[in-house]
């Protein structure tokens, strides 16, 4: 369905389940909701999942991209909340939507709970990390590099499919499954100008002592995007919050390790 915020632009959202609210927010940019499913709607057991693809992208509402930043993102969560009626709810963003959902909890901190899943901090360690993970890939780490710096000029949505399958055995710890992502909506203009522009400022770790939320971080053992020390780092500058590292998992951890994902995060939900 599509939901009209404050400011008439309006958000595609799913919505599976019943019980407390769970705002789900994808990576990219430029990618929509479908890379969750079918792996996170187990959790409709538990909870209300709303799947949202964010401003611009996915089935939402076209948008210039040049009004988009991560604090329109993190403000339109609480945008969205309002125009549901929510009296509260959680939050759990991967990817880029894991910074979305940091800078929500450093900056505004509405939610009840935040699940930080393959977040990420602008460190020298991370890029460090990212490089060294290249470097070992060789003639494919080369690959990826060269896809990473298309972004800056594709154009179409049959480009933005190509530079992800090109991307995501980088993504994953094993084999991609057939067809992931398959149903996804691009937004390729949406990828160009964060690409080419910037992702703004998520140096966290100054800010990280000032969230008091129940916080889970959940990362794969293997993530290459996103790694472990990033997320180690989210985990110790974040006061009582929670790590789970996942063995056997990429970046796509919910994938990879589903089943550990969905106890982790349900047991935290429920908590």
């Amino acid at each position: 369905m599509l939901v009209e915020l404050n400011d008439g632009v309006r958000l595609n959202v799913e919505q599976l389940g019943e019980g407390l609210p769970l705002i789900v927010l994808h990576g990219g940019p430029g990618l929509d909701h479908s890379m969750f499913r079918p792996y996170l709607d187990p959790l409709a057991k538990d909870v209300r999942l709303l799947y949202v693809d964010e401003r611009g992208q996915g089935r939402s509402d076209r948008v210039d991209p040049q009004t988009l930043s991560l604090e329109v993102f993190a403000r339109d969560v609480d945008l969205l909340a309002e125009a549901l009626g929510l009296e509260q709810f959680a939050l759990l963003g991967h990817s880029f939507g894991a910074i979305i959902a940091t800078f929500h909890a450093t900056e505004l901190a509405t939610a009840e709970k935040y699940v930080i899943s393959g977040g990420a901090e602008s460190s020298a360690a991370l890029n460090a990390d990212v490089e060294a993970s290249l470097e070992a890939l060789g003639d494919e780490g080369a690959n990826i590099v060269e896809s990473w710096e298309r972004e800056r000029t594709v154009e179409t949505e049959e480009e933005l499919a190509e530079l992800m399958a090109a991307q995501l055995p980088f993504h994953f710890h094993g084999a991609p499954p057939p067809g992931y992502m398959a149903d996804t909506k691009y937004s390729p203009e949406v990828l160009r100008h964060f690409a080419s522009a910037g992702y703004g400022d998520f140096d966290f770790v100054p800010k990280l002592a000032q969230v008091d939320r129940p916080v889970l971080v959940i990362v794969g053992e293997h993530d290459r995007t996103t790694t472990p020390r990033a997320s180690q780092a989210l985990h110790e500058g974040i006061r009582d919050s929670e790590l789970v590292v996942l063995p056997e998992a990429g970046h796509m951890s919910f994938v990879e390790a589903s089943q550990a994902y969905l106890e982790a995060a349900r047991r935290f939900l429920k908590s």
